[in-house]
């Protein structure tokens, strides 16, 4: 299927007054868009943002080896031991809720609908206050300061994208074929082998993409340990920006340049898995036709009982 046949699936394609009329759209559009970036560069220009004495500091080689270097470092480290938490949650607690038994359903529900309603950043502050509290981190077990934040916000980041991820793979459950584990009841497979060997590997393979784009959103929430001054990207620029007070906005613009560039690398990746799952993931017609025969087979069995 070509481009433009794709862009015209859900709608009719526009005669020449449509195209018309589109067109003018988008010229307006682009110029109050240049508009709004050019008055917002020339503020900028007044207050001396673009002057490279403003820039020198915070891109010194120093800076960048003692600051810069080890707030991306620690960033990527929440991101992946968040990432992890999240996913190991998500596929327990998504299993709950269509678990066949009563009560990991309602456990695993509550799990869900609890932390998917609560703020990120009001889960991550609420523990790590607790622990202040009563310090069963520091404490009990000795950690250090930087490890027990880290430890508090990737609790933070595992357990509330877990939850989203649970809701994820729920929803890719609901959405497969009922023929596919009807076939494997047929052949004699328990509940637990079908949702293993059958529901599980179709599941992943249809929602990694948006797996993969929640985990992007994970990677920008790892800023909400600035307010347990976990040493980020976010913490490291105001902390460059209180040594250099005169370079501060630009600490936060190099910091959100960095962020940009790490979520458009995992946003690439989201396409190209999307791209290879596409390629890879059978055509729904196939499965149609193999609930069907299933469901054809189920009726004629039916016709012979007395």
């Amino acid at each position: 299927m070509s481009r433009q046949n794709e862009s015209t699936v859900l709608f009719d394609a526009l005669g020449p007054k449509g195209r018309r009329n589109s067109n003018i759209a988008s010229i307006i559009s682009a110029v109050v868009i240049l508009g709004v970036l050019a008055f917002a560069a020339s503020v900028l220009a007044d207050e001396g943002f673009f002057e490279a004495s403003r820039w020198v500091n915070p891109l010194d080689a120093l800076v960048v080896e003692t600051t810069w270097i080890p707030a991306i470092l620690d960033t990527l480290t929440a991101f992946a031991l968040g990432s992890v938490l999240a996913l190991i949650l998500g596929v327990l607690f998504g299993f709950g809720r269509i678990s066949r038994f009563a009560l990991t359903r309602w456990a695993s529900t509550g799990y869900v609908q609890f932390f998917r309603a609560l703020p990120l950043i009001l889960l991550i502050w609420i523990s790590f206050t607790i622990d202040g509290h009563f310090g069963f981190t520091s404490d009990t077990l000795g950690w250090s300061s930087d490890t027990r934040r880290l430890t508090f916000l990737v609790l933070g980041l595992g357990i509330y994208n877990g939850a989203v991820l649970a809701e994820i793979l729920r929803a890719g459950v609901a959405a497969l074929p009922p023929g596919q584990a009807m076939a494997g009841y047929a052949v004699g497979l328990t509940h637990g082998q079908v949702q293993r060997l059958i529901v599980l590997p179709q599941v992943l393979r249809n929602m990694l993409p948006a797996v993969l784009a929640q985990l992007v959103i994970l990677l920008k929430d790892t800023s909400l340990g600035y307010v347990i001054t976990y040493p980020e990207l976010l913490h490291s620029a105001n902390i460059i920006g209180r040594d250099y007070s005169n370079s501060f906005l630009q600490a936060l613009v190099i910091a959100a340049f960095i962020y940009f560039v790490m979520a458009y690398a995992l946003s690439k990746l989201v396409v190209l898995v999307e791209r290879k799952m596409r390629k890879k993931t059978a055509a729904p017609k196939a499965a149609a036709q193999l609930e069907s025969e299933i469901t054809a087979g189920q009726g004629s069995g039916a016709a012979i009982l007395p």
